[in-house]
């Protein structure tokens, strides 16, 4: 008696006409990883750098409308971030 499977789902029964080979599958998945892994990183690179230079932007617009900082203010963060790190 052969067992009816769910539309669209193989059966993992062993004598099932749509029984899925494990072994097969392994094969196709591990010989297959180098070529998706090869399509895939291009769009993992592009999209951090989309998202890097929105980051960016945005950071640009708040330095614009942040208001200037005098001479003497600028001397003197700069000479407490010296006297930190020495």
């Amino acid at each position: 008696m052969i067992k009816k499977a769910k539309l669209g789902r193989p059966s993992t029964s062993e004598r099932s006409p749509q029984h899925q080979d494990h072994a097969k599958m392994n094969i196709c998945i591990l010989r297959d990883a180098m070529a998706v892994q090869t399509q895939n990183d291009p769009k993992v690179v592009s999209r951090v750098h989309a998202k890097a230079q929105r980051k960016w932007d945005e950071l640009v617009i708040v330095a614009k409308q942040c208001p200037p900082l005098s001479k003497s203010t600028l001397v003197k963060l700069a000479s407490t971030i010296v006297g930190v790190s020495s």
